[in-house]
């Protein structure tokens, strides 16, 4: 079954799902429409051109109300809010959910009772969704049945999650703090600006190039959301300047004394075997730019591993905020789409 996919907002999430999507035809996803305020002739200049991925692999070019990407066409709406986007029209099993602006589960319920769509993803950290699904480490526990508007958590919280997963199923873990060091958020400002932040911190309007400023909203503790074995835990988000490329790290207690070599392997080992793709292992010593375009929830450093004689172990991996959690709104939305009742009924990819 190939799975139809609506995204609203073609910002940073949304224009690195639609090159994912268009680089790898035989994904099982296709995407039949987005929305985004923007004009289609900027939508299309925005995926033709990006700072940060480079010019887009292959030809984007705006004809009426489409975005032909590959000679594939893509209906282009331009609403301001999520209720008027007539999803249904183009048989739309999923939206991706990723202007930032709608977390709230109820807003982003909309999508289904007005604009018809049948399953709804949210791109962030999301309020009230039905579910907090982290692909590879609890995305089992979907329920079609109940789980209509879902969130992934973020970034960060993947890779913070997935690196828990392997710890907790191996050796157990407890007394959880997280650190996050993110890079260069599409919200954050050149100069300093106290209104139109992310949220009320002053510090968040703040000019992003020349400070690192600490992000308390950051959800972390949804890292035990997914993994509810660990407990209560800490953690800590900070804004860093720099492009792309971000680093988790991770400490708490293992169940009994383990050896850096152990915990290495362990990740190792899942990465070649079960969470395959979700984490990927790079045994050369590695800086925030490495992880650029890898599409792994965590690129694994095992030079960051440190284990203490009573129990305590610290891990590291980077990720690429972006790329990698794009990945994973794919994995997810196929997973939502191939479990529906009904296939929807498909839409053309060309236009006269």
């Amino acid at each position: 079954m190939t799975v139809a996919i609506g995204i609203n907002g073609l910002g940073r999430i949304g224009r690195s799902v639609t090159r994912i999507v268009a680089s790898a035809p035989h994904l099982g996803v296709e995407i039949a429409a987005v929305n985004d305020i923007a004009s289609t002739d900027k939508l299309a200049y925005g995926l033709r051109r990006d700072s940060i991925r480079g010019s887009f692999p292959g030809t984007v070019t705006a004809k009426g109300d489409y975005l032909v990407v590959n000679d594939h066409a893509i209906r282009a709406y331009h609403h301001e809010r999520p209720e008027r986007i007539p999803w249904a029209d183009h048989g739309v099993d999923v939206v991706i959910e990723a202007t930032g602006r709608f977390r709230a589960g109820t807003t982003a319920r909309t999508h289904i009772t007005h604009g018809g769509a049948r399953k709804v993803v949210i791109s962030a950290s999301a309020d009230d969704p039905d579910a907090f699904l982290v692909y590879g480490a609890n995305h089992l526990s979907y329920n079609p049945a109940v789980h209509d508007v879902v969130s992934p958590a973020s970034c960060g919280v993947n890779a913070l999650t997935v690196m828990a997963k392997v710890l907790l199923d191996r050796f157990g873990l407890h007394e959880v703090f997280t650190s996050v060091m993110l890079a260069s958020q599409g919200w954050q400002r050149v100069q300093d600006s106290l209104v139109g932040t992310s949220r009320e911190d002053p510090r968040l309007g703040r000019a992003g190039a020349d400070s690192i400023i600490p992000h308390n909203h950051v959800v972390g503790d949804l890292v035990r959301v997914a993994l509810p074995e660990i407990g209560e835990m800490r953690y800590s988000y900070y804004c860093v300047p720099t492009p792309v490329g971000s680093l988790a790290e991770l400490s708490g207690q293992t169940g009994r004394p383990v050896t850096v070599e152990e915990v290495n392997r362990a990740i190792a080992e899942a990465a070649a075997g079960p969470m395959r793709g979700i984490i990927a292992y790079d045994p050369d010593p590695t800086v925030s730019i490495d992880v650029k375009n890898n599409p792994a929830s965590c690129l694994f450093d095992p030079s960051g591993t440190q284990t203490t004689a009573d129990g305590g172990v610290t891990v590291r991996g980077w990720f690429d905020n972006e790329w990698g959690f794009s990945n994973r709104l794919l994995d997810l939305a196929r997973l939502i789409g191939d479990r529906l009742p009904v296939p929807s009924s498909r839409v053309s990819w060309s236009v006269a």
